[in-house]
């Protein structure tokens, strides 16, 4: 297998480098997901942001084996974590959610279920490794970039209107007493300049290394997926982030 030099805005194509300075190029392997991985790092790090690592915020191994990805990303979906998240004041208190997220996943999935996170102050986390299948969308997660955004961003009774409303009486009294992140919301926040610019960055880097086609709300994935429920996620406030940035970056809706 050869090495070849990529820039970024070359990486999807596999176009060779002509003329480029040494400061520009990112080196790659081709085909090397570790070196992708942390060719994504290197990129946003040149953009102003530094990757809060699995290792930086106390990631606790997964459980079991991940299913490795086919390295088919084709679509990002964009989730909020749900009403009991605020907005946290700094880094530290964003990672104590960040354990939170993994903690609560991990009682069904063998790690955090997204790729990434941005909290409200603009930090990028790593959540599970890029070179895994997420656990992000009930059903099917194959070519899909999980993003979560560390906060509520839902109206009150979303979760009744998206969730709720069509199940039989027993369903709904049931979810009263197990209602996970993605239900009630008690209040929302709107998202922070910061986090839309972070959350910006860190689409474009992906979309430099992945031919992405596609970029949707958590609730719109989930109505394609075998055997689908409804969702609220990423909530009313979030659908507005994943409208703006589907027109950002050109990508379509989800769709079959």
């Amino acid at each position: 297998m050869s090495d070849y030099q990529y820039t970024p805005e070359h990486w999807s194509q596999g176009d060779p480098v002509a003329n480029y300075k040494a400061g520009q190029i990112v080196a790659v392997t081709v085909n090397d997901r570790a070196a992708t991985r942390q060719a994504i790092i290197t990129v946003l790090k040149k953009s102003g942001y530094t990757l809060v690592e699995r290792s930086s915020w106390g990631a606790k191994p997964p459980r079991d084996t991940l299913t490795p990805s086919n390295w088919d990303y084709s679509d990002v979906v964009i989730h909020h974590a749900g009403h009991s998240y605020s907005c946290a004041v700094n880094e530290q208190g964003a990672i104590e959610q960040m354990k939170k997220a993994q903690e609560y996943d991990m009682h069904g999935f063998y790690d955090i279920g997204y790729h990434y996170a941005v909290s409200c102050n603009g930090e990028i986390f790593e959540a599970r490794d890029v070179r895994f299948v997420g656990s992000h969308v009930m059903g099917d997660n194959t070519g899909k970039l999980g993003i979560v955004l560390l906060e509520n961003l839902a109206e009150a009774g979303e979760a009744w209107q998206q969730e709720y409303s069509r199940k039989s009486l027993w369903e709904k009294l049931k979810g009263t007493l197990d209602i996970g992140r993605d239900a009630v919301a008690f209040d929302h926040e709107m998202p922070t300049k910061a986090q839309l610019d972070a959350l910006t960055t860190l689409i474009k880097t992906l979309k430099e290394f992945f031919n992405l086609k596609a970029l949707g709300g958590h609730r719109e994935y989930q109505l394609l997926a075998p055997g689908h429920e409804g969702r609220a996620c990423p909530g009313k406030y979030g659908m507005q982030v994943v409208t703006q940035m589907r027109s950002a970056f050109g990508l379509a809706a989800p769709s079959k």
